[in-house]
């Protein structure tokens, strides 16, 4: 029998950051294996966002964070930001480093997302296009660690369709910001609740989430009962 054995990704000790006075994250110690699809909740203004891009590497920190070597990461920002005077082709030869992706792989991939014009300048699409080419970019580039950033936002039914099926059958690590619930339920093995510069880990989906958010919640209160009793 052979046993399999779960590789690090990514470990953060001691993670701070600060947002001018505002502590963002106080002193968390996080870990994600290869295995791992993990979705962070939390309200606007929490540090979702910034957690995800301190991880990518395109934030600054307090603390300790170690990488497996030689990790790749793939990141979907909110706001992709590409040379608009490039052609959407030209933008995705630019951010590949593999060779052995073919053109014929990338307008496919292009068009899942309603991409068909790879010739189109970037300075001519919209908001909503720009962000369906950037997470193309991120799905068809090879990687060992997948960051994404709201990447449902700007999709309609049956793109957000293909991309659960993607990510379902995805068999690296994952990590995600996203207010779809449904869509987090489906893809997810673990939930990250960012919440009071503290982060909260659920090894669940998101209904198992709510469950144990739920009973943690009631310890909490009764803890405080007893407390002022």
């Amino acid at each position: 029998m052979i046993a399999w054995v779960m590789k690090m990704l990514v470990s953060m000790t001691d993670l701070t950051k600060y947002n001018g006075e505002k502590c963002i994250l106080d002193h968390i110690e996080l870990h994600i294996e290869d295995k791992d699809k993990v979705g962070i909740l939390g309200v606007n203004g929490t540090g979702k966002s910034t957690l995800l891009k301190i991880i990518a590497g395109v934030e600054d920190y307090q603390g300790k964070m170690s990488y497996q070597k030689d990790i790749r990461i793939n990141y979907l920002p909110q706001t992709p930001l590409y040379d608009e005077n490039d052609s959407i082709m030209e933008t995705v030869h630019k951010q590949l480093d593999s060779k052995e992706i073919h053109d014929y792989e990338i307008k496919a991939q292009l068009g899942k997302f309603g991409i068909l014009d790879e010739t189109q300048k970037i300075k001519e699409l919209s908001g909503g296009q720009l962000k369906r080419v950037a997470l193309a970019i991120a799905l068809i580039k090879p990687c060992d660690l997948l960051i994404l950033d709201e990447p449902t936002n700007h999709l309609d039914n049956g793109m957000i369709e293909y991309l659960e099926k993607f990510l379902i059958k995805w068999s690296k690590g994952l990590l995600m910001v996203t207010h779809d619930r449904y869509f987090l339920d489906k893809v997810t093995n673990h939930i990250w609740e960012v919440e009071g510069g503290k982060v909260y880990y659920y090894d669940e989906n998101y209904s198992g989430y709510l469950e144990r958010k739920a009973e943690r919640e009631e310890r909490e209160l009764a803890s405080e009962r007893k407390r002022q009793s």
